[in-house]
């Protein structure tokens, strides 16, 4: 697999999706001045006459709202299509996704999807033209020329997917068992179905997907193939969400409100403003050259302590998508052997080190976090949680007797001792074979202190049993290409990894196929489980989210007693903004302003 391909597929689970969806430091090339089109006066001319009994409107008009955002990198395209189509970057999703509307859109706070274009909630039927959903539209949603949004936009971005065999979030919005979509009116979809739709299909197909202007594209499109109409400038596109991109250079890049949007209230300019770093985004946030910051890994335990010695800049934080993990290489021994990760599971002291560490928040003993509330069943993750609990000597009894069952044995048994620690063991063999030294693959404390950290402490749990475990420090990127790139014998050569996963839309978690199927996208560990397999089916065929839950739950059990990855911590996303010139609550959503794109919708100006 190429490695831009896995950071492209990593950056969609990230994001929570149009599908997939999201959003400049002034400096050359950047036009720091953007003026908003008033009712004009010139001041050349005299003021009209009024009568006597008439009285001048002396009623000042507001001052328009300019909200400017921080970002490590400008968009790589201004074509909407090429964008959802291609590989694309969080940052496109962060500056592109809000100019587009959907049927529904995901609400980080709930975990649930929201009505956008959508007038409501539609549940598939069944009569003798087989499955199929009729939606109603809401009216009053406009492109930002003014013209309604309608069905044929919808039908017509349908039809330009399927003409022109668009891949990527395109294809994945809209699955082939959708036979057709019609316009029954203006504001009325039909959109039918081969079989009777999965959860996964509707909504979380059509639904989510961005749409389309026919009136600008459709005769754009018109004998274009999609690699001809990804390479099509994108500057005569319209707005149709809260946004819509006006200017696009290398260190800014201007989105306007959308009059035509009248779902939430947005900033009248949105600026995003290029910065080299974290450390110049913070530095501008202290001097008020920006509002506040998107940055997909947050911002260390230094930048955030300058940033809060500044009393105009806030400091929030909040719950975020994301786990981090260790991961194994199930085809090399003893990594295969369920008994030695499950030791280490029992043995690592995960609760001790997420308190003692400032950058770590709380454990996970399963993906779904009770952050998202729509899909986190307690019991289900206490059980999970219980496989490894119980005090040291009891989690010791436990490892030992498991790899006593899979061969293990020692001259010298790891014991409990006076003090109630543990004694390491010496003399290890495995089915009478004595181990090769091992590695653990992490990147340095420059990109995040507490990983280094991690892989010592574990690299001394698995000592405690008699190996020899050593951690290896370099950049994230040789660690990704490393877990993630065959060498020429097709083989991954790593053994064990630690790294982090941003884990996606909320209202429907889809990472487990790209994980941990056997042929998942993302499946760089080897894992292949046939009880994982049946529930993830079940799961992917789910007709309502009560179906799904308890598939979701299952597959957690089995990753929970498997182990291809020994979930570590979550992290809380803290993030920085001018609460002198900005206000809104992010401490309610899960991933903070990242997950909400900057908040675009629910940031309001300090009066």
């Amino acid at each position: 697999m190429r490695d831009n391909t896995i950071r492209t597929i990593a950056a969609t689970v990230v994001l929570f999706g149009i599908a997939v969806v999201a959003l400049l430091q002034i400096g050359p090339g950047g036009d720091p001045t953007i003026s908003l089109v008033t009712d004009a006066v010139d001041p050349t001319q005299d003021a009209p006459a009024t009568s006597e009994t008439e009285s001048p409107d002396t009623t000042a008009a507001p001052e328009p709202f300019f909200y400017r955002v921080g970002v490590l990198s400008g968009v790589t395209t201004d074509n909407f299509w090429a964008f959802y189509g291609r590989e694309a970057t969080v940052w496109d999703a962060y500056i592109l996704g809000p100019t587009k509307p959907a049927l529904y859109a995901p609400d980080p706070a709930t975990g649930t999807l929201r009505p956008e274009l959508a007038i409501s909630e539609v549940t598939p039927n069944f009569d003798a033209d087989g499955w199929h959903v009729l939606v109603d539209l809401n009216e009053a949603l406009s492109w930002s020329d003014g013209q309604p949004v309608t069905a044929g936009d919808i039908v017509f971005t349908f039809d330009t997917v399927r003409r022109l065999e668009l891949e990527g979030s395109w294809a994945q919005s809209f699955p082939d068992v959708i036979e057709s979509m019609h316009a029954n009116g203006p504001h009325e979809l039909r959109i039918e179905f081969s079989q009777r739709p999965s959860l996964a299909v509707w909504p979380h197909g059509p639904g989510l997907a961005p749409i389309m202007p026919a009136h600008v594209w459709g005769r754009i499109v018109e004998g274009l193939s999609a690699e001809e109409l990804y390479e099509v400038s994108g500057t005569a596109d319209l707005g149709g969400g809260p946004l819509t991109l006006s200017t696009v250079g290398e260190d800014l890049v201007v989105s306007v409100s959308n009059p035509g949007y009248l779902l939430a209230s947005s900033p009248d300019v949105v600026e995003y403003h290029v910065y080299a770093n974290e450390a110049e985004m913070v530095a501008a946030v202290a001097s008020g050259d920006i509002d506040s910051i998107l940055t997909p890994k947050g911002l260390t335990q230094d930048q955030l302590e300058i940033a809060a010695a500044n009393p105009a800049v806030a400091v929030e934080s909040s719950p975020s998508n994301s786990i981090r993990y260790l991961g194994f290489n199930l085809n090399r021994e003893p990594m295969s052997d369920q008994a030695f990760r499950t030791a280490l599971a029992l043995l690592l002291d995960r609760e001790g080190l997420a308190e003692a560490i400032p950058s770590t928040g709380s454990v996970p003993y399963s993906f779904v976090t009770a952050a998202n509330t729509s899909w986190f069943v307690p019991d289900a993750a206490e059980s999970n949680a219980n496989r490894y609990s119980g005090d040291l000597a009891t989690r010791l009894g436990t490892a030992l007797e498991g790899l006593r069952q899979a061969e293990y044995a020692w001259v010298i048994e790891p014991t409990l001792g006076p003090d109630g620690q543990v004694v390491s063991g010496s003399g290890l063999t495995i089915r009478d074979l004595s181990p090769e030294p091992l590695t653990i693959l992490t990147s340095g404390d420059a990109y995040d202190p507490s990983r280094p950290i991690y892989a010592q402490e574990i690299a001394d749990a698995l000592g405690l049993l008699g190996f020899d475990v050593r951690p290896i420090e370099t950049d994230f990127d040789t660690v990704v290409d490393l877990a993630f790139t065959p060498g020429e014998d097709g083989l991954l050569h790593y053994d064990m990894y630690l790294l982090g996963w941003t884990l996606g839309n909320p209202s429907l978690p889809g990472y487990y196929r790209h994980l941990f199927a056997a042929d998942g996208a993302l499946n760089n560990t080897g894992y292949d489980s046939a009880t994982f397999a049946e529930q993830l089916a079940i799961f992917e065929s789910a007709f309502g989210i009560e179906q799904a839950r308890d598939a979701l739950w299952s597959m957690e059990a089995i990753l929970a007693a498997d182990l291809p990855y020994l979930l570590l911590y979550t992290t809380e996303i803290t993030e920085i903004y001018r609460s002198d010139r900005v206000t809104f609550a992010i401490e309610d959503s899960l991933g903070g302003l990242q997950g909400r794109l900057g908040g675009i919708g629910d940031v309001r100006p300090v009066s």
